[in-house]
């Protein structure tokens, strides 16, 4: 056996000097040698040298006879022992191998050649053991001291180092086994506490014929919220740059809606003015909720996931947030591709990217300029990016400023760099676009000159969408439904009656969630429930909890202006504010769809 670093140590112990000047000739170009004419100062050395690998030991000394010194010097080391001994010793020799004090003996006078073949053999046997003691106590560390969950799970998936787990075996586990190849898994637990993350590593090996998986689990929580902070964070410091253009957007929707209603007021009598003041308020109305749908959205905490989608579409949806980042100053156009091939990666970070590249391009521009939003299939992207190959959507966001030199050109991906006054920009939002590109397979790239302006590429790999399901009309509601509403808001309670009992339902009213609940569980039914989501008491996920408690078979609409609140956080269907009578009624009939009402079966 080959080991590397200095020769293994060994300890000589006989009472005759010339007996140990011959082992020592034999010996000394192999090992590095101690030496002893005492039994009992070969004691000491043994207690001051754990690393001794071999003794060799003469059986007949007159302190201590070999078997009694390496009996007593088992308590202190693990190292082989060899007695050395004549014929008339043998029954010692055999009392010693019983009592596990040696592992060998050799006959005086010895044959060299075997005499050296046996402490080889002892000395890779010590080896071997302190080899094993130290991958034991590695795993053992990294076991107890990682803070992982570390197992070794047999062909059976039953573990064999390691903590218990009970239960069945995972069959991802046995899959991985079968297919010999390493994993790793993310799992996302939803519970009261909050959310959780286990990252699970798998790693085949094989002993002789037998086949093993070591299987390392992580709490990954930890990492997983921050990420989740920073990339809220960064969404917070884009909507903080669009605040002063919504602003004055805002101002001007409600100079509009209160305008045209003033005027509406003053024309009650005129029934074709009323109805174009009215409308002008409406669509006034329509797109200041259409840019807070938006913000709400853009802003909520969600999970980074990857998912399949249209460039284009996307861009479209935040068209309303990617002109507030002009501000009025910058002029915004388009080019895309006709289709834009789809492409996979997480949509949130998509966004912010393109927003953030627009805010860097409005921002190179001194006042007045074009930001222009291009995309674009390319068959083989090696052409334009050498590190690529195959078909590609490159996305590119140009403007018409200052643009860069090759120095700042060479550090504009670097963490925290930024030409931007100090306090303006924090320098991650290229590197963040690189990093969300790179993630799903692509790059960014860079084209730019003094004085000509900039265009930033993001480059992601083209996917296989999957065929989109074809939406089937909702029937129209034609039978009148007896309907429960809990809003403690008293306006939004009158609309949202008034629009149900306009279109044939029978509604009862509760501005009391705890009362609305009350009569619920004291057996009064009806068709559906639809329930505001932040009330005091009780809030609307509450009641829902209720309902389904006490009338399984009735149905909740939960109404709610919080983007944050959805259908597969909460198991019951979401209807987010503002919204028109047309969707309100689509929403209870799709919420309704496929059961049967209390109407149906109560005369008149």
């Amino acid at each position: 056996m080959q080991t590397s670093g200095p020769l293994p140590l060994l300890l000589l112990v006989d009472d005759e000097p010339e007996i140990l000047v011959a082992l020592g000739d034999l010996l000394e170009d192999r090992y590095r040698i101690l030496s002893t004419a005492s039994p009992v100062d070969a004691l000491e050395l043994v207690r001051a040298n754990p690393d001794i690998a071999v003794i060799v030991s003469d059986q007949r000394m007159p302190e201590l006879t070999g078997s009694q010194f390496l009996a007593r010097a088992r308590n202190h080391t693990e190292a082989e022992a060899i007695l050395l001994t004549g014929y008339a010793d043998l029954s010692a020799v055999v009392a010693a191998l019983n009592d596990g004090a040696i592992s060998g003996y050799a006959n005086k006078p010895w044959d060299a050649e075997a005499l050296l073949a046996m402490i080889t053999a002892a000395a890779d046997r010590f080896a071997l053991r302190q080899a094993l003691a130290f991958e034991r106590a590695a795993f053992r560390g990294l076991a107890d001291g990682s803070g992982d969950i570390v197992t070794i799970l047999d062909d059976r998936g039953q573990v064999v180092r390691g903590g218990p787990r009970a239960g069945a075996a995972d069959p991802r586990d046995l899959a991985i086994l079968a297919q010999d190849r390493s994993d790793d898994e993310d799992r996302h637990f939803v519970q009261p506490s909050g959310d959780s993350w286990t990252h699970i590593r798998r790693i085949p090996f094989a002993i002789g014929s037998s086949r093993y998986l070591l299987k390392i689990e992580r709490d990954d929580t930890a990492r997983r919220v921050a990420e989740r902070r920073h990339h809220q964070s960064e969404k917070l410091e884009a909507l903080g740059t669009l605040s002063g253009g919504i602003a004055h957007d805002f101002n001007n929707l409600l100079a509009a809606i209160i305008g045209n209603l003033e005027l509406a007021e003053r024309r009650i009598d005129d029934r074709d003015r009323l109805q174009r003041y009215l409308g002008a308020a409406s669509e006034a109305a329509g797109r200041g909720s259409a840019i807070t749908r938006r913000l709400l959205s853009f802003s909520r905490q969600r999970d980074l996931a990857a998912e399949v989608f249209s460039p284009d579409d996307t861009v479209r949806a935040i068209e309303e947030l990617i002109v507030r980042t002009a501000a009025g100053r910058i002029r915004v156009a388009y080019d895309f591709a006709d289709p834009t091939w789809a492409v996979r990666t997480d949509v949130g970070q998509f966004e912010l990217a393109i927003l953030n590249l627009a805010i860097n391009a409005r921002d190179a521009m001194d006042g007045s300029g074009t930001v222009r939003i291009a995309t674009a299939n390319i068959d083989d992207a090696a052409a334009f990016v050498p590190d690529l190959s195959g078909p590609f959507v490159r996305i590119s966001v140009s403007d018409t400023g200052s643009g860069m030199d090759s120095a700042v050109r060479k550090r504009v991906f670097e963490p925290f760099f930024t030409t931007k006054a100090q306090g303006v920009g924090t320098g991650l939002g290229l590197p963040m676009v690189r990093a969300m590109a790179r993630a799903a397979g692509g790059d960014v790239t860079i084209d730019s000159e003094v004085g000509r302006g900039t265009s930033i590429h993001l480059w992601l790999p083209r996917i296989e969408a999957a065929p989109v399901a074809a939406n089937h009309p909702v029937p129209d509601q034609t039978t009148p439904l007896r309907l429960m509403l809990v809003e403690d808001d008293a306006e939004v309670r009158a609309v949202v009656a008034a629009q149900l009992e306009g279109a044939g339902h029978r509604v009862t009213v509760h501005d009391s969630a705890v009362r609305a609940v009350a009569v619920l569980e004291a057996g009064e039914r009806f068709d559906m429930v639809l329930t505001d989501y932040a009330m005091p008491e009780l809030s609307g996920i509450d009641v829902a909890a209720r309902v389904k408690a006490c009338c399984p078979d009735t149905p909740v609409l939960l109404i709610t202006g919080f983007a944050e609140i959805g259908d597969s956080q909460i198991g019951v269907p979401v209807l987010t504010k503002p919204f028109t009578s047309e969707q309100l009624l689509v929403a209870i009939a799709q919420a309704s769809a496929g059961r049967s009402t209390i109407s149906d079966s109560v005369s008149g």
